[in-house]
Formats: structure tokens, sequence, C-alpha cells
């Protein structure tokens, strides 16, 4: 039977420092306040989960990983399985995960601020992997436990705890001959008698009137342990199951320490001693023996009370001995506890949804399903489970009926319902399938249904599917192909008047009078969307979609990438290589959409190479 897992009090990655990571397995992990699930407890899993999070939330930054690489050589995103190494993702796409920890953190930073997260904002804490026998005994004795030494006589101990109060209040020093010394000189000074025991004897009087803590001796005196004691016991009759040691000791520092309790550790040391029949692990003890998630939900939810809505801060202050932050991950990583707003939840308990609601549901997903492979949940007879229910968000309301309603049978990406082994569909491929259905249609028009499919706008997304499957006419508007007739050898010939390299910037065109007639006025927009989809000799590529007219039109033999493109530009010209310089140039040239890119220090490194092979 494999052995249960505990871990090391955790630390926050530093992702200046990701070596710090080797040997761990990171426990949770949130983006910009949110929390990301993680998929498995390691960290190319960790990966995996963040890629999601960031392809769930639409983030417009990654298509251009279809064609970069975040680390090394390899891209990104990868069209297919290149290994047993590499993992499928909702998008279709796969990535490589054979890296060591240390890779991974860097991946991720990488991916973070590609995705224009600060990495202030990314928290992921880790821990160090404890083997124990069994999670919640005492770990084993390497050794035969020594038989306890017997206590010195009364009025000894006595002088000899207060020496150790009042005279090495910062521990005494259990193997240092000189603290023998400095103690025999004081209890001679304060009683002018010197004390008649052997070192030997003294030792172990000496060990017997105190706590030890890393070699040293401390006086806790036991009117201190009964406090503790009594403050444990309140706290457990009140139905509690279990006390963190660490939050113990913050809570209650100040007179601890001031009664010589100088660590979370010492404290624990004392707590096992007054309470050798309770349940201990690593991080917290108590009257329980289940995994530490079911521990923290029942702990939540004795102290929730009537409450629909609840934050992470107010569970705090009614779980006093549970770190804020170990809440936080509970109400995140369970699915039972439904997320309204920032640090603010309920629980599928306080939500009124009744069966024959929960059926009306399921069969109206049932029927979209099968009638269209998809439904958005906003589009779903919520009844009067909205009315009931009013305290909740409609965020936490979808995700209430689709936890209660539809997580057995059905599969959920963002506002879109799927059946459970039917394809997975996505915003994109949703809104190109959308596309394909109509004859003419305007960027607000898309921006409108992705908000009812999503509830969002992020407008790359309506952006590139029709430009991906319909004809850009004008900045507003798109129509099908049938409303274009474009003649591809003279408009190609027209184009190679132009660009007469390899690629130039599509602003570069300023005037169509060679341009044969083709049903639509020849523009910018119209220009990019003949490269993108029908011409025989270019391509059309740009950092992202835009409706700016951002990119270049590009040589199909060319085999160059865009950051490729752009750093050849650079190269070809006398921009001195400075930040500053080189990211003025590409945004008045047409290559970028503003002034300073993400990528200008690596366009600079390869215009260098460029031109220093030219030298």
């Amino acid at each position: 039977m494999r052995e249960p897992q505990n871990f090391h009090e955790s630390r926050r990655v530093d992702f200046n420092r990701p070596e710090l990571c080797v040997q761990t397995k990171p426990l949770n992990c949130a983006i910009n306040g949110r929390v990301v699930m993680l998929r498995g407890q390691n960290w190319a899993q960790l990966l995996v989960s963040i890629t999601e999070w960031f392809i769930a939330d639409g983030n417009p930054n990654l298509e251009p990983l279809n064609h970069e690489p975040l680390y090394g050589g390899k891209v990104f995103f990868l069209r297919q399985n290149c290994c047993s190494q590499s993992h499928l993702l909702s998008n279709g796409k796969w990535i490589y995960t054979k890296y060591n920890s240390q890779t991974v953190v860097t991946i991720i930073g990488n991916l973070c601020r590609h995705c224009g997260v600060d990495l202030n904002d990314v928290v992921i804490n880790y821990g160090t992997p404890v083997r124990t026998r069994m999670m919640y005994a005492q770990p084993a004795q390497t050794a035969p436990a020594a038989l306890p030494k017997p206590m010195p006589d009364p009025a000894v101990a006595r002088q000899l705890t207060d020496l150790l109060s009042l005279r090495f209040s910062n521990g005494y020093r259990l193997d240092s001959p000189i603290e023998m010394t400095r103690l025999r000189s004081f209890a001679a000074a304060d009683s002018g008698k010197e004390l008649a025991l052997s070192d030997d004897a003294l030792k172990d009087c000496i060990a017997a009137c105190g706590t030890t803590y890393n070699g040293k001796v401390y006086a806790v005196s036991a009117e201190a342990k009964e406090r503790i004691r009594e403050l444990t016991e309140r706290y457990f009759a009140n139905g509690a199951q279990l006390i963190f040691f660490a939050e113990f000791y913050t809570k209650n520092e100040n007179w601890l320490f001031s009664e010589n309790v100088v660590s979370g550790e010492m404290l624990t040391g004392i707590l096992r001693r007054l309470f050798a029949e309770l349940s201990f692990t690593q991080t917290y003890f108590g009257y329980t023996n289940t995994s530490v998630f079911t521990a923290l939900e029942g702990e939540i939810l004795r102290v929730w009370g009537n409450d629909v809505l609840l934050t992470c801060d107010q569970l705090a202050e009614r779980l006093p001995y549970i770190p804020l932050e170990r809440i936080k991950y509970a109400l995140g990583q369970n699915d039972d506890f439904i997320w309204n707003s920032v640090e603010t939840f309920s629980h599928i308990s306080r939500i009124e949804i009744t069966d024959a609601e929960r059926e009306i549901i399921r069969t109206a997903a049932l029927r979209e399903c099968n009638a269209h492979s998809y439904v958005s949940i906003a589009n779903l007879p919520f009844g009067g489970i909205e009315e009931r229910n009013y305290e909740l968000s409609i965020t936490a309301m979808h995700n209430a009926v689709y936890r209660i309603c539809l997580s057995d049978k059905f599969y959920r990406r963002c506002k879109i319902i799927t059946r459970k082994g039917d394809d997975v569909f996505d915003a994109l491929a949703i809104m190109k399938e959308f596309c394909r259905t109509i004859d003419k249609c305007t960027l607000d028009d898309l921006l409108d249904y992705e908000k009812e499919l999503t509830g969002e706008v992020h407008r790359l997304i309506p952006m590139e599917a029709g430009s991906t499957v319909l004809v850009h006419t004008d900045k507003e508007s798109y129509v099908a192909d049938k409303y274009v007739h474009f003649d591809t050898g003279p408009i190609d010939k027209a184009i190679e008047l132009v660009v007469k390299g390899d690629y130039l910037p599509l602003k570069s065109f300023i005037a169509f009078g060679a341009f044969p007639d083709c049903g639509q006025t020849w523009n910018l927009f119209l220009l990019e969307s003949y490269c993108r989809r029908f011409s025989r000799k270019f391509r059309f590529d740009a950092s992202v979609v835009n409706s700016r007219n951002i990119g270049a039109v590009i040589r199909k033999s060319c085999v160059m990438n865009y950051t490729e493109i752009m750093a050849d530009a650079v190269a070809n010209t006398n921009v001195p290589l400075e930040d500053a310089a080189v990211g003025r140039f590409l945004f008045v040239s047409g290559y970028t959409g503003k002034s300073m890119t993400a990528k200008v220090r690596e366009i600079i490194d390869k215009a260098k190479a460029i031109r220093d092979r030219r030298d």
C-alpha cells in the first residue's frame, strides 16, 4: 500500500530562483486572485493546469505560441503528440512536459509574463514531501526511548528553575561547559553555597527542570503549560476537530514567547506531550483521522451557519487556528464551494434548486447538445432559481447550476456546456462555426455573440473567428466568400509590384490602382483577408489578430516566423539596437501596435546576430 504524503511548511515560488523548487511539489496556485485548479501534484501537471486556465480565460496572447517557444527552441503549442511526455490540451494542441521542476517553473513564469500577468500576481505555494509510516501517527523513533530521568530534590528543582528563568531567559546550552560554569557561579552568588552535584547529575537535573529545544533548555512554567492546555481544550470543546501548530503559535505568540516558548516547533513538542492521545501530522493535530481536505471542509461547514455567502476573511475569524491560505485553498479546490466574487464563496448546501428544476435543466441541456453539440449555460431555463437565490452573482448562479444539475454528465468550459464523451467545443470553435452560417455581419455582431456564449468579451476571439472564416471588407464589416471574387493570378502580380523582398508591412500598401475588381472596394482589411486565405504566393502574419492593419504581407517561400521577420527588418536598418529605438521603429513601420513589445529583447538579440553575420 502506498504511503500517504505530507509536506513541510509551504513556501511561495520565487521566479527569480526556480532552483529552489527542485525535489518539491506544488500545493496550490492562484493568478490575479483566482484559484487555478491543479490536475495533479507535480510541476508538469501544474504547467498543464495553468495553460488550460489561460485557454479557458480566452487569453489573446496565446495564439503566437502556435509558432513561438517559451523556453529553448521548441514551439510551445505542438500540432501533434511528439512523445509520451506530451499532454493534449482542450484547444486540440499538445505541450511538451518532460522538463525538470526548475525548468517548468521557468516556463510557467515565461507563460504568465507572455499572457500579460505580473508575476507578483502569480501565487504558487510548494512544499517538500515528507514520508511517514502513518499519516496521523507520531514520527517513528530511531532508537529505544530513554528511561525518564529521576526528578531532582524539590528544593534543587526550584533553584534550577529560577536560575533558568532569571539568568538564562534565552535558553541554557545543555552541552556547553561554559554554560555549566556560569550556572554554578550564579547559584553560588544567589544562595551563598555551591551546588553539590557532579556535572553529569547537574546536567540531568537541568534537563528535567525545563523544556529542551534545539539543544537548549528553557524554563517553561507549569502555569504556561496549563494555559496552553486550557486554550486547546476550550477550542476543541466548541466542536473543532483540528489545530494548525503555526497558527496557534502566531495567535498566541506574545505571551508564549514571554513564557520562553520561543518557536512554533517548541510549542509543537509541548502539545505532543500534553495531548499524546490525539492524532498528529507535520502541520496540525486534533480529533481527526481523515485527509486534510476532508477535515478542512468539515471545519469550514461547521462554522458556516445559515449564511449564503462568506468571505475568506470571515471564515478565518471563525477558524482562528486554521491559516487563511489553507482556507482559501480548501475553498478553491473543492467544487462544492461555489465561487461568487473575489474571495467570497457559497456552498451547494446553501443553494435552493428543486428536483423538478434540476430535471428541467438537464433535459434542456441534453436536447440542445443533441441538436447543436453544445449549449450556453446562460440559455438554460433557470425558472425561479435566480429569484430564490438572489444573493448569488450571475457567475455563482451558473457555477451552482452546473455543479448541482449537470456536472455528472456534462462538461463545461466558460459558459459552454457539452456532453461528456463528445468533442469539447471552445468559444473560438463555436464562433467559427457560427461565421460559416452567415452571409454578412459586423464586428459588434461577433462581440455580442461571444458575450452570449461566454458572458465575457475578449474581442480577439471574435476577430480571429471572423478573419479565419469570413472576408474582412472594412474595419467593422465581414462578408461570406460568395460576395467576393478574387482572381488570384492578377492580384498576386499586383502585390509583387509592391513587395520586392520576402515581406512588407501591410501599411506600406497605399494605393490599389493595379488591383483588379473583386466585387468589394480594395483596402488594407480586404488585402489582409486575401493574403490570409486566398493568395497562392503570399501569406499574412502578425503578433496578434487586430483591426488596426498591424502585420506583414509575406511570401509563402519565406520560412521566417513573425519574430524573425521583425528582427530581420530591424537588422536591415540603421536603428540603434536599444529597446526604445527598436520598439519605436516596429511601431511606426506597422509591425506592432504599440511602441514597446514584450519580445523587444529577443528581437534585438536576433537582429544583432544577423548584423554580426553580415559584417
